[in-house]
């Protein structure tokens, strides 16, 4: 089996904002290439949101190439191929974005997203995301780097076509009822759930992590008041604030003299920059440079996976 896996890390909330590319290819059901590019994006703004998903700050991307010359690099693995993502409607929509304002004049290819593919394939798991298909197909990576994204993306579809005992992307689209997306310059057809599914996978889900009820005491967070900043990877914040009240503690929507914990999907808060830390990040920092003691906690940590 023969295709160009990709993913796409951005700088802000604009599709035409990319500040890193993964690219694996795959011939014959091997991986062949493995291509990482960081990218200077033409606006240099950077969201504390997304720094806080893939970690790329400014400093790291202001002396790259801009798109279009990482453009004239990688183009010729589009070219014809067969392109895969995870969520494809976001990676081809940074793609066609950031080629219209750099005037660039994208080749035919084709496409199909694996999270469509996921979600109609696998039955059993609770979601489709790219973290929870590869745990449930017992893969590790380094999530939200655009590389081992890549590499998980191409991980699935590898799965998929073993376990159909097919290499023809054109009958597991059939077979799966996802559709085959084009892209041909300005032109552009989505890849869709369509049609009936007609095989789903025999893997049985077994849940390999333990519960958070399990690594954590029924009292955990007793007498802390706990704030959420920016997405969580495990679960909707909802969710997790509910998570909290079940183990003793409360929970606020903004930061106060009464917050004891912020959990944040910031790296290396110590190290970040004013600006790029989110509203909540700032009034957490300010008042424990006036005394307070707020905690910060990244994802792992208030799960108690570390």
């Amino acid at each position: 089996m023969n295709f160009t896996a990709i993913d796409f890390e951005t700088a802000n909330e604009r599709r035409n904002s990319p500040c890193s590319i993964g690219i694996v290819v795959v011939k014959n059901g091997h991986v062949v290439e493995k291509i990482h590019h960081l990218i200077r994006p033409k606006e240099m703004r950077f969201m504390p949101i997304n720094i806080g998903i893939h970690g790329i700050r400014p400093a790291v991307v202001e002396n790259e190439l801009e798109f279009d010359k990482v453009w004239e690099k990688i183009k010729h693995y589009f070219n014809g191929n067969l392109v895969i993502a995870h969520n494809a409607s976001f990676d081809i929509s940074v793609l066609r974005k950031t080629a219209e304002l750099y005037d660039i004049d994208l080749p035919e290819f084709k496409y199909i997203c694996t999270m469509k593919l996921s979600k109609n394939f696998y039955k059993g798991i609770e979601n489709a995301k790219l973290n929870t298909v590869n745990d449930f197909l017992g893969y590790e990576f380094k999530h939200h780097d655009a590389l081992y994204d890549a590499l998980a993306c191409s991980n699935i579809l590898l799965n998929i076509a073993a376990e159909l005992k097919c290499d023809d992307i054109d009958e597991i689209s059939k077979l799966v009822g996802v559709s085959i997306g084009t892209v041909d310059g300005s032109e552009y057809k989505p890849s869709r759930i369509k049609g009936m599914t007609i095989k789903t996978s025999n893997r049985i889900y077994v849940p390999k992590k333990r519960s958070v009820f399990e690594r954590l005491k029924a009292d955990a967070y007793k007498n802390e008041v706990v704030v959420f900043t920016g997405r969580l990877d495990s679960m909707p914040r909802d969710e997790a604030m509910r998570l909290v009240r079940v183990l003793g503690g409360t929970t606020g929507s903004s930061v106060t003299r009464k917050t004891t914990i912020l959990v944040t999907n910031m790296k290396d808060v110590k190290d970040l920059h004013r600006e790029e830390m989110s509203t909540k990040l700032k009034r957490a920092v300010d008042l424990n440079a006036k005394g307070q003691n707020i905690r910060f906690l990244n994802e792992e940590e208030f799960l108690g996976i570390k």
